[in-house]
């Protein structure tokens, strides 16, 4: 493994002009700061977007097959629980950390995707430079992030900052996911909400939110790849099928591919049906984008990405 230059990412002032986020000159690209050999094991220190992250086509799932694709070899791991901040992983690492370090091969990058649940940045800044010195004691190359957006594109800004000037001071390589969000919803909303088929959150009203949806787990996992030095792509995409309610759902043809990552090779037209449950009703299919809108028990689509498809029925 090999850390690239290290680049500082100036964040220019977002303007509203006409109910649109806009700005003068923004562009944001990942640029690579870290290089992968066959032997590296990657442990993802993470809250509720990374527990989302590990369901099928969640970003660590599509990270896991990028690297199975791009690097064959590498390992991920991933030390999460919802509602966790920064100062978690001061338990983590003599905890679970400990036990990753017994596997073969063991961890050697650690990428900290903590910072929505945390307020004080005083407190947040803190943790991360503790965590990043227990973690460098155990001989890890540590890479930092920057929070996604939470609620609106001002809340997580401070610890974006802080989290960009401590990488700077403790010479970490940054991934800055904080920077990608923001340059998609600059791209992406208008009047506070973002444009149909766009939304990156696991919410139907279209504005920024906490927990992530499909786009928000693809957005992520381009980010890392790219910061990885690697193609943005997959060879297959992965579809998660989930029911709000009761009931089964049954896909023809079947995925392929491993537990957890199941999918289909571009271009697959998948006709996807479900039976609800005794005293429930099917009531829709749905996903967060907007883009899925079908009231039939069956429903085709066809494979142009990873996918997140939500069946409901209620009583």
């Amino acid at each position: 493994m090999r850390p690239k230059a290290l680049l500082r990412h100036a964040m220019p002032a977002v303007l509203l002009l006409g109910g649109l986020i806009t700005t003068s000159a923004f562009a944001f690209e990942q640029p690579a700061v870290q290089q992968l050999t066959a032997k590296d094991h990657i442990v993802i220190f993470g809250d509720s977007t990374t527990v989302g992250g590990c369901r099928p086509a969640g970003y660590v799932q599509l990270l896991i097959q990028a690297l199975n694709e791009q690097v064959p070899g590498v390992k991920v791991s991933a030390i999460c629980k919802n509602s966790q901040k920064s100062g978690s992983m001061l338990g983590w690492i003599p905890g679970k950390f400990e036990e990753l370090r017994k596997a073969e091969p063991a961890p050697t990058i650690s990428i900290i995707v903590l910072g929505l649940n945390d307020g004080d940045v005083v407190a947040y800044t803190k943790n991360l430079r503790e965590a990043v010195g227990l973690l460098r004691e155990r001989k890890q190359t540590v890479i930092l992030t920057t929070p996604t957006l939470h609620a609106n594109l001002d809340k997580t800004k401070p610890r974006a900052e802080a989290a960009r000037a401590l990488a700077t001071e403790l010479k970490c390589p940054l991934i800055d996911l904080g920077a990608a969000y923001t340059d998609y919803a600059i791209k992406n909303m208008k009047d506070g909400k973002f444009l149909p088929g766009t939304g990156l959150y696991d919410n139907e009203e279209s504005v920024i939110g906490l927990h992530l949806g499909q786009l928000g787990n693809t957005l992520s996992a381009k980010t890392i790849l790219q910061a990885l030095s690697l193609k943005p792509e997959w060879k297959m995409y992965q579809i998660c099928l989930s029911v709000s309610g009761k009931g089964q759902i049954k896909a023809d043809p079947a995925s392929t591919g491993e537990k957890g990552r199941e999918g289909y090779a571009p271009g697959t037209k998948v006709t996807v049906t479900f039976t609800p449950d005794a005293d429930f009703k099917f009531t829709r299919w749905f996903n967060f984008e907007g883009t899925v809108k079908e009231t039939a028990e069956k429903l085709t689509v066809t494979m142009d990405r990873p996918m997140w498809i939500i069946a409901e029925s209620k009583p």
